[in-house]
């Protein structure tokens, strides 16, 4: 089984806190499944399909919380990822193994924060190249070329601001369209075309300023030029890339750019241009388990900032990957506390799930747990009441009578 038994505890130990080895009818696989249960029920609008499992401090049992609660879930056929997102003190990654290869660590820092210069289409797609310098914020101009397509793309600070088709066939040029709509005569796109050599200005921007052209013909011009370049930057499955500085303009072009050119790629993208590079990490770090449906992704190394790391946007992003392949994502995150992870990873889930030991924690504490999950508008969907003495009294009693008489004295 992948879930090995620490050194340091027993093997009696670890059958009193994981379901995998204890009976189906048992009290405490009951406890999880009501748990399950309220869980998928605790929003009847939108489906719970994933959740940020913490504690107010630590050495509650939101680690076991996590890994029991993942487990019945998996149950149910549904595909299931536990996500160790406890960087600081990863202990369900020691669970799986002491050296993981890869995690999430060297996901967000080292796969998504990888520099490129030059390369091949062969191991970086389109999508990908475009991805990671959106995740990096990154400033630059990437060309791409092959035998059939030259073209380029500009960023600013991860923002696509321009994309070009530079050996577009003479009859998609901006000019040649606009000649065919009728929006200007061919001697307007000589003289057009001679101003924007001398003024090393875009075409659209000369004929604007020469007042050949009107503001909504030419939007509706360039968004056909511009779709016309994304469908041939999608088409291209080889060839090579290289990086390069911006230009000079870059900025002041993002800042007067009417068209949205991210949403414009994603809606005529031919859907072909996959995340081959970031796809073949994630799956990596994915680790099967001998429970069926079952699966791990480690937090790999600690990095001397885990706050940063589990609070950025290359999180977000793997987060959002995840739950494409995933039924269901329960993350396993530090006390509320002392770090402010859970809080940060909750916006990017449909929830929190808050483990509560019982008689261990001051009623104080675990109130300013919640108001910080309240301070930063991010629902509590419950608080799973840990360790409770089901020998006491009024427990006893309660489950003695309404248990045994649904499973009997067993």
């Amino acid at each position: 089984m992948i879930f090995r038994n620490k050194k340091k505890r027993s093997r009696e130990t670890d059958r009193e806190i994981l379901l995998f080895n204890l009976p189906q009818n048992s009290r405490f696989a009951e406890s999880y499944r009501t748990l399950r249960t309220n869980l998928f029920f605790s929003d009847m609008d939108d489906e719970i399909k994933s959740v940020v499992v913490t504690s107010s401090v630590e050495k509650e049992g939101k680690t076991t919380t996590a890994i029991n609660l993942a487990h019945t879930i998996a149950q149910t056929d549904r595909q299931v990822l536990l996500l160790d997102c406890d960087l600081r003190r990863p202990f369900l990654t020691t669970l799986v193994t002491d050296n993981p290869e890869l995690g999430v660590t060297e996901l967000i820092t080292e796969v998504f924060g990888v520099h490129l210069t030059k390369g091949s289409l062969d191991e970086f797609t389109i999508a990908d190249l475009i991805q990671l310098t959106q995740l990096q914020k990154r400033s630059a101009r990437l060309e791409l070329t092959n035998k059939e397509t030259r073209a380029a793309i500009v960023f600013d600070r991860g923002k696509m601001t321009d994309i070009s088709w530079i050996n577009r066939p003479e009859s998609k040029q901006l000019a040649n369209i606009l000649i065919r709509e009728n929006l200007i005569t061919e001697e307007q796109a000589r003289l057009a075309l001679s101003s924007q050599k001398t003024s090393d200005r875009y075409l659209g921007s000369v004929l604007h300023t020469m007042g050949l052209v009107s503001k909504k013909d030419l939007a509706q011009a360039l968004s056909l030029h511009t779709i016309q370049a994304i469908r041939a930057v999608s088409a291209m499955e080889s060839g090579s890339f290289e990086f390069s500085p911006p230009p000079k303009d870059a900025a002041e072009l993002a800042r007067h750019q009417t068209m949205d050119i991210e949403k414009l790629f994603e809606e005529f993208n031919d859907g072909e241009n996959t995340l081959r590079y970031c796809s073949t990490a994630i799956n990596r770090a994915i680790l099967p388990t001998d429970v069926e449906n079952l699966f791990i992704m480690p937090a790999g190394k600690t990095p001397p900032n885990p706050s940063e790391v589990v609070g950025s946007s290359r999180m977000a992003f793997l987060i959002e990957t995840l739950k494409s392949r995933f039924d269901f994502i329960i993350i396993d995150t530090p006390p509320v506390t002392p770090a402010t992870d859970a809080l940060l990873i909750a916006p990017m889930v449909d929830g929190a799930v808050l483990v509560v030991k019982s008689g261990n924690t001051d009623r104080k504490i675990i109130q300013d747990a919640v108001d910080q999950f309240k301070a930063v508008k991010q629902p509590i969907l419950g608080i799973v009441l840990n360790q409770v003495d089901m020998k006491k009294e009024g427990y006893y009693k309660y489950y003695q009578k309404y248990y045994t008489s649904y499973y009997g004295n067993k």
